[in-house]
């Protein structure tokens, strides 16, 4: 069980978001050009997508799960660190190595692409004011809370049209169940839509990972 009920969490998020104010335009503006950096579909935009990916993860990691919520959690400090790693990753695989270029999948990953976004971008705080009732104080808003960070991830993970890189999937799918775990927790059942969404997305990485293996067939002289 977790160590706190939902007002609790309610509470740690109004704090949160109190005193990282006005910061929430900045974590937003680097997630709106992280996106439209998909359109030039260039190794460079590839690079700077995982540079502001990083950044965001590393931003939550240690201002949220270490700062804000290290009081009123035992693994706080493990989950800030989760966080951190997976950021340095990012920026490792997509930043320094440059291993993919963004582009346009199209089919059910692009749908599938476009629906983690607009959630992560409007649909996480928007959904939770407007059947919740929820104080815009206590909100999750886009590059700066997990949940929004973790959609947008995958969202942007399935615009990689060859070969999508899956070991980068790998935390924000934990976070997902974490996630949906903290919906049935605290009860907060709107939860359960970005818990299976980010499972949603993560299956769909898969699919695209061994169908594009499946496609490009044994290796000469194997």
């Amino acid at each position: 069980m977790l160590p706190f009920e939902a007002s609790t969490w309610l509470a740690i998020l109004g704090q949160y978001n109190t005193a990282i104010w006005p910061l929430h335009g900045i974590g937003a503006l680097l997630a709106l050009v992280a996106v439209g950096l998909v359109i030039p579909g260039s190794r460079a935009a590839g690079r700077v997508i995982g540079l502001l990916l990083g950044v965001l993860w590393i931003w939550t990691g240690v201002a949220f799960f270490g700062g804000s919520l290290a009081p009123f959690h035992f693994a706080s400090e493990w989950l800030a660190g989760v966080f951190v790693a997976q950021g340095l990753m990012l920026v490792f695989a997509l930043t320094l190595m440059g291993q993919a270029r963004f582009g346009w999948p199209g089919r059910l990953a692009g749908s599938g692409a476009v629906l983690m976004i607009v959630y992560a971008l409007v649909g996480y705080p928007l959904l939770d004011l407007a059947l919740t009732g929820t104080s815009w104080t206590q909100l999750q808003y886009v590059g700066v809370a997990p949940g929004p960070v973790m959609l947008l991830t995958l969202g942007l993970l399935l615009l990689v049209p060859s070969r999508p890189p899956l070991v980068l999937a790998i935390i924000p799918l934990l976070w997902a169940l974490v996630t949906g775990y903290m919906a049935w927790g605290l009860g907060q059942w709107l939860e359960f839509l970005p818990a299976a969404l980010g499972v949603g997305a993560f299956v769909l990485l898969l699919l695209r990972r061994f169908a594009g293996a499946a496609r490009a067939g044994p290796r000469p002289g194997v």
